[in-house]
């Protein structure tokens, strides 16, 4: 074997490495029959490395408090009470866990989040929820609750006697974007194409992994998987990587090897 081929070797060895480590693009060429000499390869485009997608969701209890409200012509009380939301970005919806010990329901129950009325009713002995969109939440909140007026019962004023839950739901999720480009050569002579993605799963959720808006692939990883061509187009192509709820990916490598003719 001459001096210089393990040379070549090591040297072609070193730049897969290095485009591999450092993200981009390389091509594979085979020398074929016809007249320009190379007649296909293959094109590899590091899409990403070394990220996480996510999707959290959860109810957590803010406020907990039980208490008596009332009002008439000779007496009045309400119950008044702050609590604390972190990542409100987060909160899409939030409930209030209602249970009436005693009532006299000589008038309605008002409960108020940041002076919006959210419930007005009668509710009758027992648990009852009142929902509500978390957009009503701020960082530092206030809730009220407070009786109607008895009016023309004069002898007693309305009063209900009750426990309170306050409960945020909330959703996170955390997905990716990349690019990468095809030329007006490569793509008249795209033939096939394969995504390769390589990581590790948190929960049971799937991967699922969109190219220019449409869905290429769903399932676990580790993914090697060829797809449609027809979703792909000269220029600029977008990847978005997400998963669904309660799980999260942590992804070493993503790739779309390309095929030409």
């Amino acid at each position: 074997m001459p001096d210089f081929i393990p040379v070549l070797i090591a040297a072609v060895l070193g730049l897969v490495v290095l485009m591999l480590a450092f993200g981009g693009s390389f091509n594979f060429f085979a020398y074929g029959g016809s007249s320009s000499g190379y007649t296909d390869y293959s094109k590899t485009e590091m899409i990403g490395m070394d990220f996480t997608v996510s999707y959290n969701t959860g109810h957590e209890s803010v406020l907990s408090f039980d208490g008596e409200v009332n009002s008439g012509l000779f007496s009045y009380l309400e119950q008044k009470k702050e609590f604390e939301v972190e990542n409100i970005g987060d909160v899409t919806e939030a409930t209030v866990g209602l249970e009436v010990l005693n009532s006299n329901y000589y008038g309605n129950l008002f409960v108020f989040v940041n002076d919006k009325q959210v419930y007005k009713g009668a509710p009758g002995i027992g648990d009852k929820t009142i929902s509500f969109d978390g957009s009503k939440l701020e960082g530092l909140n206030t809730i009220k609750v407070v009786a109607e007026n008895s009016g023309w019962k004069l002898w007693a004023p309305t009063v209900y006697i009750f426990d309170m839950d306050v409960a945020v739901n909330y959703e996170s999720k955390k997905t990716q974007s990349f690019e990468f480009e095809i030329d007006g050569i490569e793509f008249e002579r795209l033939s096939r194409a394969r995504l390769l993605i390589f990581g590790e799963r948190k929960g049971s959720g799937n991967l699922n992994v969109l190219i220019n808006g449409n869905e290429m692939y769903s399932g676990w990883t580790p993914v090697y998987t060829d797809f449609a061509i027809d979703g792909l187009k000269e220029g600029a192509n977008s990847v978005v990587i997400s998963t669904e709820p309660d799980t999260e990916y942590t992804i070493k490598s993503a790739q779309v090897v390309m095929f030409f003719e």
